[in-house]
């Protein structure tokens, strides 16, 4: 059986580690909870957190609440993680520019790892301030079980309210700056006179920003105009960029969303947007909250994943 990847949304997370707890007493989520324990500890699927799960997690005050749904997370998921897309996004443009040009890609996007190191993107953990001490901690546990403890407590955090022992609450400066950025694309496509086709255009510019380097890096690393591959017209750039998995589908979620002038952006839209275009361009399943879901099952086709709002979807996408 081929393994599967599937992305929970952190919305969902709550309600398994609910029904785990005894919280809640739902025989349908106890049956996909059952599901999903069996699916993992066998090896069948995986569940990987992302960086905007840390994030969420870590957004919990109450110490006992947040242990209690971080043990969940670390058993279910056996730490098992997915970058992000602005991580994934050089190789992305490189294997996609290869395929234009022919060429053999010489790296292919890694989304899938383990541990807060992969979903956080950290050069190396530093699980001991003294090398010395890791070293003796690795000789007498073996470096698999010290890998556990330190995960376990990156995901569950101290015993303590938040901030605390140096662990500050997750900043929402970044979540803040797109906030403003989309509100302000909302506002000049109000003023430029709105339409569908302008929408995309004006997401589809901003977005090339991101890989305007990266092309740059391609041409002089091969000698050869990588531009020509994707500048020829309009389609072809769209074309481009939506041919990338975790940056195409971000595209499409930004450009659905401006298309539609009654949208309203929120706050908690950068983590979303990142994390669910991410495990939609490379999961097997994504279970997503119904705002971003249902945005997504509009481009069902040209992703990855088989999209669902509803937890109780997934023992027949598990199975199918």
């Amino acid at each position: 059986m081929a393994l599967k990847r599937v992305y929970l949304d952190q919305r969902d997370w709550i309600t398994l580690a609910r029904q785990h707890y005894g919280r809640t007493d739902d025989k349908e989520i106890a049956g996909v909870l059952a599901l999903i324990r069996e699916a993992s500890a066998a090896g069948h699927a995986s569940f990987p957190l992302s960086a905007a799960h840390y994030i969420e997690t870590f957004r919990q005050r109450d110490p006992a609440r947040r242990r209690r749904l971080g043990a969940f997370m670390a058993e279910i998921s056996r730490f098992h993680a997915i970058a992000d897309a602005p991580v994934l996004l050089e190789a992305e443009v490189h294997a996609s520019l290869c395929a234009r040009a022919g060429l053999r890609p010489t790296k292919q996007p890694k989304p899938f790892g383990r541990g807060v190191v992969h979903a956080l993107s950290i050069d190396k953990p530093h699980y001991f301030e003294d090398a010395d001490l890791e070293k003796r901690a690795i000789a007498q546990f073996g470096a698999e079980a010290v890998f556990d403890y330190f995960e376990w407590a990156s995901i569950t955090g101290p015993n303590k309210e938040l901030p605390a022992d140096g662990i500050a609450l997750p900043s929402n400066e970044f979540a803040q700056r797109q906030l403003d950025f989309e509100r302000e694309t909302a506002e000049k496509l109000q003023k430029w006179g709105h339409s569908s086709d302008r929408a995309h255009r004006l997401v589809l510019a901003q977005e090339a920003q991101d890989i305007v380097d990266l092309v740059n890096k391609e041409s002089v690393a091969t000698g050869i105009d990588m531009w020509f591959y994707i500048t020829s017209s309009r389609e072809t750039l769209t074309d481009f960029m939506l041919s990338l998995p975790a940056k195409g589908a971000i595209c499409r979620l930004r450009m659905s969303a401006h298309e539609d002038q009654r949208f309203r952006w929120h706050k908690g839209d950068l983590n979303d947007m990142t994390a669910l275009g991410t495990a939609a361009g490379y999961c097997d399943v994504v279970v997503s909250e119904k705002h971003w879901g249902s945005i997504l099952r509009r481009h069902a086709e040209h992703l990855h994943a088989k999209v669902t709002s509803n937890l109780r979807d997934l023992p027949q996408l598990l199975v199918g």
